[in-house]
């Protein structure tokens, strides 16, 4: 017994610490399990449209594995999605405390989090420093070309592109972007000509047909637009920015029933789709199904918290029902979350003229054209207010010249051209300022 005692306790000494680590071993496994649930419970909790309830759920798991990038960009996404945009910012901030490789992902996590709450600005910004230190993608690229444009800054825009086409002169999509530049800086001949280049050598190119349909919309040709859509097949026909297009030519076209149609085929696919679902509520609105029309918008809310689409459906609902004070604000809101986003300037410049308030209309206006998103009814009023308060009459002039173009013996056009060629300071002649040749010199 007493040779033994010492054998035994030599044993226990060696398993002791075995058994410690089967217990800590045993331990990581029941976190990581625990972990792992939390996450799948808050996915689930997304995808019923619970992102509060989910953000709980990626708390907890970032808490068991403070070190899970994973735990800290699905909190991130659910920060957002619940409209919290100061949390999902400083989650997406941590992840690149913990792993400084994932820098330059979570930058632009963070511009599509800035460009989703319409801080354009902001998200230009972002991009435009991975741009510098050249790690943006040729889409990310493209991207930003057309934030940039969209911003008024188009010369910045060919900058940012220039890094495509120097590499590939007759890139497809770089010449689709160069296009739409033009056409916000007012070069609608060269824009119309690379489009139908483009569209000529490339007819499934849905960039460029997309792009060709807005402009003929907005120039007051929808069945030219409806025709160049209805040119897409297959998957590309399904494409929700190509159906949402589409609604939009049918709501001009007032066949609201058809748009309906189309815009339920495509919720059915996709559910989650906040573009889809504020489409097909304004379709409902058309129709007169207000309350189908709510359900819709609170739907696409509880996607994209501040969605400005949703938003402007609800001021429509608004104004509709005379609430013109109320829809101005939900307007408002729209734009405070895009401050790009047309359709709201379109309906606030018509309801600050209703309300008697022209200055407002005209800066509305000015901010309409220079999106390039103005119809040529819009051009038209906006030459119209110049000529009335005797300003600017030279961009009046041009303005209205263009619609000239389209409608050469239209009354209303001539007379506002009349009153602005009126008013127009006269330009004053050049003096000669190079050499006079003396002839018959000597």
């Amino acid at each position: 017994m007493r040779f033994l005692l010492p054998w035994l306790l030599c044993v226990l000494s060696l398993l002791l610490p075995l058994a410690c680590k089967d217990q800590e071993s045993n331990s990581v496994q029941k976190q990581a399990l625990t972990v792992e649930q939390k996450l799948e419970e808050g996915q689930r909790l997304m995808a019923e449209g619970f992102p509060e309830r989910a953000v709980k759920s990626f708390r907890e798991a970032s808490g068991l594995q403070p070190d899970s990038t994973e735990a800290l960009l699905l909190l991130a996404e659910a920060h957002r999605r619940s409209g919290n945009r100061g949390a999902a910012i400083l989650a997406l901030k941590q992840v690149s405390v913990i792993d400084p490789s994932e820098t330059s992902f979570v930058q632009r996590q963070l511009a599509e989090v800035y460009e989703r709450d319409g801080l354009i600005p902001q998200a230009v910004e972002t991009l435009l420093e991975l741009r510098d230190s050249e790690q943006l993608e040729e889409e990310d690229l493209l991207h930003l070309a057309r934030l940039q444009a969209r911003q008024g800054q188009p010369e910045e825009a060919f900058k940012t592109l220039e890094r495509i086409q120097r590499e590939r002169p007759d890139d497809p999509d770089a010449k689709v972007v160069e296009a739409e530049i033009l056409l916000i800086k007012g070069e609608e001949l060269l824009a119309a000509n690379l489009m139908d280049r483009l569209l000529t050598e490339k007819p499934e190119l849905v960039s460029a047909r997309l792009l060709r349909a807005r402009y003929f919309l907005n120039n007051g040709y929808p069945e030219l637009a409806e025709q160049d859509l209805g040119l897409l097949q297959g998957e590309a026909s399904r494409r929700p920015e190509v159906l949402a297009l589409r609604a939009r030519v049918l709501h001009v076209l007032g066949r609201y029933a058809e748009a309906e149609s189309l815009l339920s085929g495509g919720v059915a696919g996709n559910p989650d789709d906040a573009e889809l679902l504020a489409w097909l509520a304004e379709t409902k609105l058309y129709l007169g199904r207000l309350s189908e029309a709510q359900s819709l918008v609170e739907r696409a809310l509880r996607q994209r918290p501040q969605f400005a689409r949703a938003l402007y459906v609800r001021a429509r609902a608004l104004e509709g029902q005379g609430n013109l004070r109320r829809a101005m604000e939900d307007y408002r809101y729209s734009l405070s979350s895009d401050p790009g986003f047309s359709p709201a300037l379109a309906r606030m410049w018509r309801l600050h003229r209703q309300l008697g308030d022209e200055a407002e209309a005209l800066s509305t206006l000015e901010r309409l054209v220079g999106l390039g998103e103005a119809s040529l009814e819009e051009k038209v009023s906006l030459a119209e207010i110049y000529a009335r308060q005797q300003t600017r009459q030279e961009r009046g002039l041009k303005l209205i010249e263009e619609a000239l173009r389209r409608d050469k013996g239209n009354a209303r056009y001539l007379a506002i051209k009349k009153q602005l060629e009126k008013t127009a300071p006269r330009k004053k002649k050049k003096k000669r300022t190079g050499p006079v040749i003396l002839r018959g010199g000597r």
